[in-house]
């Protein structure tokens, strides 16, 4: 490991980690309050037309148990998402210690140095005074459940003190942290120190760590308790570093000025340090341990903290080799997509609204498909209920006629009677009509024939008259007798008498001549006649045909007219209304893509 970094421009590196996590956090609220606007649209719209639909249907209307059920279905759907969002947690936040930071986990035997190692990182000293300790304000502290272990550090005491204890046989006895913008820093119990109460809780930490580091001394590493240790930590597929802490000695000396012996910290040859971690991966590898990926680091945090404004001594101390590495690891894949925890989180909880916005497709499209599939129904019994109905009324017409023609001869009493039939006609066609109807509804509406009835309103016919057909006559009545005769004699009496004026010649001529003329002034005898009207033939047939043909159209028309009236043209407002509801589900649907698709991209840009 050729890079280094000093300790102070590590720190810097975490203040930009740290804004990076804040700016992913930020990007995820913001989408959520997109959604939020979205969402409040899309339900304030969707229960405007629900109720637009049902303010347009009547309550007698055929279809209004339907919609009604429709509606219900709609408004259950959308209360239970509602409830489920204001319940869900949409993870746009980051589990503090865990996901919120880069996360180092430091584990290791008891006394291996860990808790010094952690106060380096913090302070720069691995054992700071209270004096050390003024004015760092970034600085947190927390710690879990303490183990009670024999001369451990008490309850919460890092809280308390501002670090990490190292003055004691069992230095740590429970998970104990501090965090710096942008880093978490986890100190665990020594090995086979951990106890039931925080078991599960090291092990969590381990799972969540960006980079785990197993500090052993080095004065004895690669023992086979380590060895063990370490398989279970490479089985994790974490980055790991293997840390050999206290790589330095002391050298005594002697100073001359003031006569007194000298003990200075140095770090140990570099061949021993070489010998030290060839030694540790020989040992893995013979213990079958891939640790190819595994680094192996010697340190000294004590050499560190006495030559903090040498660069050398610090990259002699390992240390600026240690914060290079914590500083890849802050920029490499894993920490990226740590800091898209909250986006990732919000487009999984995106990906499951538009699997919530498929039942509403899913209601919506059951609808149509009952729509559609209630008209077609309607328009197939439309015919044959309608032949029905006529076939039926057809015959009680002709019926009625037959009837009547025995009285084809009194045009006044057959006109009575086509006057009485009407009303029984106009009967009997509302009610087949009306059965027709509901014959052809009965999938809309159970009770179809009240609301039929409510709503029916008798279409008038005008019948024709009867009448006969005459011609007039003249019939015999008696005879009259012929007065010639009569009159002949009287007139030869009178020209007799005229005659006898003249003799007996004269009384004869006279005779005669008055007899003629008094036969010419006399009728002849002849019959006497009187005229009669005669029924040649009626219209009674043109009558019925034409009573049947208005019977006929009226209840085609009218049941089509019904039909029309109580279905189609509510139909029609159901099936607009529905595409209206689609179309908005349909918005938000998009809506909700356009939102994953920005989510998917700046995954993308953090990621990669």
């Amino acid at each position: 490991m050729n890079n280094e970094m000093l300790r102070e421009d590590l720190l810097d590196s975490f203040q930009t980690l740290q804004a990076q996590f804040d700016a992913s956090l930020d990007q995820a609220k913001a989408l959520d309050k997109t959604f939020a606007d979205h969402y409040t649209r899309f339900h304030t719209n969707l229960f405007g037309l629900l109720e637009d639909a049902q303010a347009k249907l009547p309550e007698t209307s055929p279809l209004s148990e339907s919609l009604s059920g429709f509606i219900s279905g709609l408004k259950t759907l959308d209360k239970a998402w509602k409830t489920k969002l204001e319940k869900q947690n949409k993870g746009l936040s980051f589990r503090q210690n865990f996901e919120d930071s880069l996360l180092v986990y430091v584990y290791g035997k008891v006394k291996s140095g860990k808790s010094s190692l952690g106060n380096y990182m913090a302070w720069g000293h691995v054992n700071p005074t209270a004096e050390q300790q003024k004015g760092n304000t970034a600085l947190s502290y927390k710690s879990y459940d303490n183990t009670d272990a024999e001369n451990g550090d008490a309850q919460h005491e890092a809280e308390q003190q501002g670090k990490f204890r190292v003055d004691a046989t069992e230095a740590t006895s429970s998970i104990q942290s501090f965090r710096l913008p942008g880093l978490t820093w986890v100190d665990s119990p020594g090995l086979h120190s951990v106890r039931s109460q925080n078991g599960e809780l090291a092990k969590e930490h381990a799972d969540h760590a960006d980079l785990i580091l197993y500090t052993m001394k080095s004065d004895a590493p690669g023992r086979a308790s380590d060895l063990h240790e370490i398989r279970q930590l490479v089985g994790k597929e974490k980055s790991i570093m293997l840390l050999l802490t206290g790589s330095d000695k002391k050298q005594h000396g002697w100073d001359a000025v003031r006569e007194e012996p000298t003990e200075l910290c140095v770090m140990k040859s570099r061949q021993d340090r070489e010998m030290q971690q060839k030694f540790v991966r020989d040992e893995l590898q013979s213990s079958q341990i891939d640790a190819s990926e595994v680094d192996i680091l010697s340190v000294s945090a004590r050499y560190a903290e006495l030559h903090a404004d040498n660069p050398a001594a610090i990259h002699d101390s390992g240390m600026g080799q240690l914060f290079a590495r914590l500083h890849e690891i802050s920029q490499a894949r894993g920490v990226r997509m740590k800091r898209a925890v909250p986006m990732t989180n919000f487009k999984n909880f995106l990906t499951g609204c538009l699997l919530e916005v498929a039942e509403y497709h899913q209601l919506t499209g059951s609808w149509a498909t009952m729509l559609s599939t209630l008209n077609a129904n309607v328009q197939k019994k439309v015919v044959p209920a309608t032949r029905e109905a006529q076939s039926a009324l057809r015959n009680a017409i002709v019926s009625r006629f037959d009837a009547m023609a025995a009285s084809r001869d009194d045009e006044q009493h057959l006109n009575r009677a086509l006057q009485n039939a009407q009303p029984q006609w106009d009967n009997l066609r509302a009610t087949l009509v009306d059965n027709a109807l509901e014959a052809i509804l009965d999938d809309v509406m159970k009770a179809f024939k009240t609301a039929v009835i409510t709503t029916w309103h008798q279409s008038p016919l005008t019948l024709p008259s009867f009448s006969l057909e005459k011609v007039t006559e003249q019939i015999p009545e008696g005879y009259t007798k012929s007065t010639r005769g009569r009159n002949g004699g009287i007139g030869a009496l009178l020209g007799g008498a005229a005659g006898m004026l003249l003799g007996p010649v004269g009384a004869a001529i006279g005779a005669s001549i008055g007899a003629g003329i008094g036969s010419m002034t006399g009728d002849s005898a002849q019959q006497t006649t009187r005229t009669i009207e005669i029924a040649v033939g009626d219209n009674l047939n043109e009558v019925r045909d034409q009573v049947l043909n208005f019977y006929h159209d009226s209840i085609e028309r009218e049941i089509r007219h019904k039909v029309n009236t109580l279905f189609s043209a509510l139909l029609e407002d159901m099936e607009a209304s529905c595409t209206k509801l689609n179309d908005e589900i349909k918005a938000f649907e998009c809506a909700l893509i356009a939102l994953k698709t920005r989510a998917e991209k700046q995954l993308a840009s953090e990621v990669h």
